[in-house]
């Protein structure tokens, strides 16, 4: 198995670790469409609820993802590397941090629509 620790030099190193996320890569779809928040200042209540539906379609994309990378991990059996567990970890906080991020706009969108002084 893939142990990058043990590789004698740096291209060797570069190798596994493509290797191993190349294979995440192939198994595993990231959702690359993250959704547009608009303005809470500006926008209107209908397209907060636009924002809003195609926000839980990319939650839902991503959280089959995170499921994927668990499907992947798993795959590995016992024999799993320290390495390819960084790797998955790496993977997997990215999504997560993604997934936060765009839910994290949209709640400031929400708030600054909500203290507009007239909706």
């Amino acid at each position: 198995l893939c142990n990058i620790a043990a590789a004698d030099d740096k291209a060797d190193k570069e190798a596994l670790m493509k290797s191993i996320s190349g294979e995440i890569v192939k198994k595993c779809q990231e959702p690359t469409d993250k959704p547009t928040i608009p303005n809470g200042m500006k926008a209107s209540k209908d397209d907060l609820l636009s924002a809003q539906a195609a926000i839980k379609a990319y939650m839902a994309k991503g959280n089959a993802y995170l499921s994927c990378l668990d499907d992947v991990q798993a795959g590995w059996g016992k024999d799993v590397t320290d390495d390819q567990k960084t790797i998955i970890a790496i993977f997997h906080n990215k999504a997560v941090d993604d997934m936060q991020g765009v839910a994290d706009l949209f709640n400031q969108a929400v708030r600054a629509y909500k203290g507009r002084s007239s909706n």
